[in-house]
């Protein structure tokens, strides 16, 4: 059980200012642009922090963080965004900050939060800590600036920037990871096409008013063809080319019209533009349009329209992805936008658990094939993984391989995908869903380590048929010709046989069900963007660019909360303790570890001979 008086508020102040000075040292890029020239400037100012009984913070999560972390290293990483020419602008970092504090106190929207910072009164901390002052206060568009300006690249290395403030503050290891993802919806309406292109953004009809005279002059010739108020619709065939063959192409509605009884006093244009104001004229009807989707005429070519498709949505990027319902389990749920992909590192020595990593891509992509760019965002700046824990939908061979090529050992559900489970077949392919082969007799082996210089797992019978209750394998005990070993039948899996079923801590075992328990971490990290935060639950963001700026600045506020309220938490113990023992030394013991995970060398069961 480790000790957590070191993450005493008063020590983390005195290790963040040794810290404060290599962060700088490493990023010291100069801003282009003159300080006379910035609407607002940051400086790092230390601040008393006051944390009362309850723990509450007195100014907020806002005050507390800005007064341990300096974030004039944001200025720097985003440099390179800017450049010496051009107007006024306000400092990168005062933007960042204000839209941080939005998330750490949890306003509704932007626009909300902002009117608060412009109270005289309310807003006054929020100014103070981001350096802004009046009359210079940024709107919402400064924001939306500055995320196109500086990008998903650049917000990611402010991340992982943090992500080493705390790893150099001792609260990261890295040691074991687990991954997830988790959808989210883009502010745009489905509309009900999967295979839409760039090609149903403007699709070109000629002839169209050619075509619509021609209709309503045939209608015109039967009476008994005039049909009030009944559509006469346009169509065209789908341009899009990302249908499968076995999918028929659907006919796109351009234009919807219809005819209605003529008014005198207010005639309808489209009956001179049609062509056909002469012939409905003596009829009495006009033309009138219920829906029309061209956006552009071509003014070079006559009777040339553009159209955009109906069922395009307004974010294109985005995709239908499909999760379980979680108001009802037995049931899908579609949901149209992106997947957020955390990486949550688990500290169990400190009962933390915190988000390092994250990548955003649309919601129908492959999750599976994140794990290895997600991993190499993070072997950048921290290269400590002993252990990587994921889901079934991770269970590609190409993922095991990078794991183990980066030292690190794959947990990864194992995905049955099409194999048949049953008891028959598996006792004929001699080994079950976790790779624990069967004995001649037909039971079980179990486990009985992993050698590291084979790379293989041993498994032995352990002479279960003596205590069986079955008559038919007793038998055949007596002249089982393992019996006179003293583990019985000895069998041996390999990783290079099965690379995902045999893993460096046998499947089944009571040590992986121990790690695997900790995967749920990952969820929680989910749970916290959308439910807690709720940052993710309803964004207002369309683009995978915005979808992955916003991901980012999820990740940076789960992890500077749940960094705040570990070291509140302490402090607190620490109080407790010093009023109970004010001379003694003061020890705050954390969680317990299983003894197997402080102990076992992990580098030294990946060794390959």
């Amino acid at each position: 059980m480790r000790n957590l008086f070191p993450f005493h508020l008063g020590n983390v102040i005195q290790k963040l200012n040794q810290i404060r000075i290599a962060i700088n040292l490493k990023h010291q890029q100069p801003f282009p642009k003159a300080p006379s020239r910035l609407l607002s400037h940051y400086s790092f100012v230390p601040r008393r922090i006051k944390i009362n009984a309850s723990g509450q913070i007195a100014g907020g999560l806002a005050r507390f963080v800005t007064s341990l972390i300096d974030f004039s290293f944001v200025r720097s990483i985003t440099a390179s965004a800017y450049s010496t020419v051009g107007g006024h602008a306000y400092d990168p970092v005062s933007l960042f900050l204000l839209e941080l504090f939005r998330y750490l106190e949890k306003f509704s929207d932007m626009k909300a939060f902002l009117r608060v910072v412009r109270d005289e009164e309310l807003g006054r901390p929020y100014r103070l800590y981001a350096g802004l002052s009046y009359p210079h206060l940024p709107c919402e568009a400064d924001f939306t600036h500055l995320k196109d300006r500086v990008g998903e690249n650049l917000y990611t290395q402010i991340s992982q920037t943090l992500a080493e403030i705390v790893r150099l503050l001792g609260l990261l290891t890295f040691n074991i990871l687990s991954t997830d993802g988790t959808l989210f919806p883009s502010y745009a309406r489905y509309k009900g096409c999967t295979y839409f292109c760039q090609e149903c953004h403007s699709i070109e009809f000629q002839g169209l008013i050619e075509n619509i005279r021609r209709r309503i002059l045939y209608k015109l010739k039967d009476p008994q063809r005039v049909a009030l108020g009944r559509d006469i619709k346009v169509r065209v065939d789908c341009p899009s080319t990302r249908f499968p063959e076995n999918i028929p192409k659907p006919r796109i509605e351009l234009m919807t019209l219809s005819l209605k009884i003529a008014d005198p006093e207010q005639p309808s244009p489209f009956n001179k533009i049609f062509g056909v104001e002469e012939n409905l004229k003596t009829q009495g009807l006009d033309v009138m349009t219920k829906r029309i989707n061209f956006h552009r005429i071509n003014l070079d070519q006559i009777d040339s329209f553009f159209f955009r498709c109906p069922k395009l949505p307004y974010d294109p990027e985005a995709r239908i992805g499909v999760r379980k319902n979680p108001k009802k389990p037995d049931h899908l749920q579609k949901i149209f936008g992106y997947n957020a992909v955390f990486i949550t590192s688990i500290e169990l020595s400190l009962g933390l658990e915190l988000p390092v990593a994250c990548l955003t891509i649309a919601g129908n992509a492959e999750e599976g094939n994140q794990f290895i760019p997600l991993k190499k965002q993070l072997l950048t700046h921290h290269p400590n993984t002993k252990i990587d824990l994921a889901d079934a939908k991770y269970d590609e061979l190409h993922n095991y391989e990078y794991a183990r090529a980066t030292a690190s050992i794959p947990l990864i559900d194992y995905n049955v995908r099409n194999e048949d489970v049953s008891l028959q077949n598996l006792k004929q392919r001699g080994y079950d869903r976790n790779g624990w082969p069967f004995a001649p007799c037909g039971l079980l082996c179990r486990p009985n380590g992993f050698d590291p210089n084979s790379q293989r797992a041993t498994f032995t019978c352990q002479r279960q048929c003596v205590q069986s209750q079955s008559e038919k394998i007793r038998q055949f005990s007596e002249n089982c010709p393992c019996f006179i070993n003293y583990h019985g039948s000895i069998k041996h899996r390999s990783i290079k046989q099965h690379p995902r079923l045999i893993t460096e801590i046998i499947r089944g075992s009571p040590r992986y069900q121990k790690l695997r328990s900790l995967r749920p971490a990952s969820e929680r990290t989910n749970s916290a963007a959308k439910e807690d935060l709720e940052i993710l639950q309803k964004p207002k963001v369309r683009g995978l660019k915005r979808a992955a700026i916003l991901s980012q600045l999820t990740l940076m506020t789960i992890l500077l909360k749940r960094v705040a309220q570990f070291i509140i938490k302490v402090t607190l113990a620490v109080r407790k303790e010093r009023i109970q023992n004010p001379s003694g030394f003061i020890t705050i013991q954390g969680p317990k570890v299983p003894k197997f995970i402080m102990n076992t060398d992990f580098r030294r069961a990946l060794s390959v001979t």
